[in-house]
């Protein structure tokens, strides 16, 4: 229960006794107040309407990403409790559409660009790597999705244990610097990179499967960012599609922006 728990319940009284018969306020940036007071006090009603908000905002990369793929993140959102994965003084926060301090410079990223990894990954059952654990909660996502999600952190001790204690038994989650490790060629299906770097670094597309899907942050300083889809066909050929602007925390390590 979180420090504004309290006040949102007084609020939220005030509010039913004054609306009853107006509509819901949308779920965005430009009303979030109001559309946190209007919600009941109840996360599961909560998590369903950021999922419906994320749907209309996520038609837009329809195209791009195709609408199935989408649904099946989405649907994926739906199935892991946001609030678990941020601090409880600040859980009644977890559905808003803003991204969530967890402290040691880390962040639970902002709804909509969790559900654009996880459709832009869409992994079918296969065998993840999750780049920058955090809170865990993209990774957690990424397990409703996966056969299995390997998450690796520099420090994992930020969501290891969020995710053990929600009972996402199919993510291992260890410690280190992702871009230093010697994975095997052609080992995932899908890999998603939560942070953002100049350049894709070339063991992650080494440790890419043919017709595997990465999808990462890129640019040269973290305010010129583009998320970028990169598939690898069939022949090891590399297509690359941007998808949105994007702003995630760096990538630490070997992989990391020269300075």
């Amino acid at each position: 229960m979180g420090y504004l728990h309290d006040t949102l319940a007084l609020l939220r009284q005030s509010h039913a006794d004054r609306s009853r018969a107006v509509a819901s306020p949308r779920w965005g940036e430009d009303n979030r107040d109001a559309w946190l007071i209007a919600m009941p006090d109840d996360f599961a009603i909560q998590r369903q309407a950021m999922v419906a908000g994320l749907r209309q905002r996520l038609a837009c990369l329809s195209d791009r990403l195709g609408m199935d793929s989408i649904e099946r993140a989405l649907a994926a959102m739906a199935l892991v409790p946001r609030e678990s994965f941020v601090c409880p003084l600040v859980d009644d926060l977890a559905y808003l559409p803003d991204p969530i301090d967890i402290g040691h410079d880390q962040i639970i990223s902002h709804p909509e660009l969790v559900a654009v990894l996880a459709a832009a990954a869409d992994p079918r059952g296969g065998h993840v790597l999750d780049v920058g654990t955090g809170s865990g909660y993209q990774a957690a996502v990424l397990s409703r999705m996966a056969g299995s999600v390997t998450s690796i952190e520099i420090i994992a001790r930020l969501g290891a244990w969020r995710l053990r204690r929600g009972g996402f038994d199919n993510v291992a989650v260890s410690a280190g610097d992702a871009a230093m490790r010697g994975f095997a060629p052609e080992t995932y299906d899908a890999i998603v990179v939560a942070a953002g770097a100049a350049q894709v670094p070339p063991v992650f597309l080494a440790a890419l499967k043919r017709e595997g899907r990465l999808v990462m942050p890129i640019g040269a300083t973290p305010d010129r960012e583009i998320l970028v889809l990169v598939t690898k066909a069939a022949d090891g050929g590399i297509t690359w599609t941007p998808l949105r602007p994007a702003c995630f925390v760096p990538l630490t390590g070997s992989g990391a922006r020269p300075h």
